[in-house]
């Protein structure tokens, strides 16, 4: 997290509450990498509150979940049947479940055009989760310059979907209000919610998954001194966690571009394909 390094006041942006990081299995790369031009150039040398080691962690298990997806998806996809089995069964069942969440909030073949950058998202985000829950592993979503980035790519895409399924000046509209008298108030007021937007993603999929994997490894301490598993409980609830966090953020960010590709025009990119085929009909009469 090195572009957070510098706001000390804030001691929660440190991801680690201040104390040292447990290892993983980045940790001896990092140990060689930190104090080297690249390290030190990427900050991964930043002692305050073990924001480097933090930083170069999310990084490496941010890589490690992108490798299994992608080796998930050559599996799933290296032979096709009419009856998938294994991993292309998983596969085709979370994309099953991923359409008709899209579905409900944007509806017809238009959804599924966002299904592709939304399901990536689902499905990264929920590896992630699942990669903390290995010993010697760390999820990279309890690092907030990672949620940080998911946040600000969705806000991102979620602009360029408006912008061409509305067209650019329904796009400005938006941000104008209903009353044309009123848009001095109101663009500043919609700039500032639509900023809002990265933030309120990004921070609560943190808060969560911070405190989740933080409470995994106080109670694994405890244990490891006396011997009892008793973070056990906690782990098997962090599974569920896992998909519910990756679910809520997934849901949100559908309910955000639905709300600019399917409202501003009326029915989105369908809107205009309705239009002409009642065109004849009107000319008609």
């Amino acid at each position: 997290m090195p572009a957070l390094s510098g706001v000390e006041g804030l001691p929660f942006l440190a991801t680690g509450g201040g104390h040292e990081p447990p290892h993983t299995i980045f940790t001896g790369l990092w140990k060689a990498v930190k104090d080297t031009p690249f390290g030190k150039w990427y900050r991964f040398d930043e002692e305050h509150n073990f924001l480097g080691q933090f930083w170069f962690d999310a990084i490496g298990f941010s890589l490690l979940a992108s490798a299994v997806l992608i080796l998930g998806a050559f599996v799933a996809t290296r032979s096709y049947s009419k009856v998938p089995r294994g991993v292309p069964n998983v596969f085709e069942w979370a994309v099953g479940l991923l359409r008709k969440l899209v579905h409900g909030f944007i509806p017809g073949k238009q959804g599924d055009r966002y299904v592709p950058y939304l399901g990536t998202v689902f499905l990264f985000i929920f590896t992630m989760n699942l990669i903390g829950l290995i010993p010697g592993f760390r999820a990279p979503t309890m690092t907030l310059s990672t949620t940080a980035a998911l946040g600000v790519t969705t806000f991102i895409m979620v602009q360029g979907y408006a912008i061409r399924s509305t067209g650019v000046v329904e796009y400005l509209k938006h941000f104008m209000g209903p009353v044309l008298a009123l848009a001095w108030l109101m663009f500043p007021v919609e700039i500032i919610g639509e900023l809002a937007r990265p933030m309120s993603l990004s921070l609560r999929l943190f808060g969560n998954i911070y405190g989740e994997d933080n409470v995994i490894e106080q109670l694994m301490a405890m244990g490891l001194k006396y011997y009892i598993p008793v973070h056990l409980p906690m782990l098997l609830f962090a599974i569920f966690t896992s998909f519910l966090q990756a679910f809520v953020f997934t849901t949100l960010s559908t309910i955000y571009l639905g709300g600019k590709v399917v409202h501003e025009g009326g029915h989105g990119e369908e809107h205009g394909h309705h239009k002409g085929e009642h065109a004849p009909a009107a000319h008609h009469g």
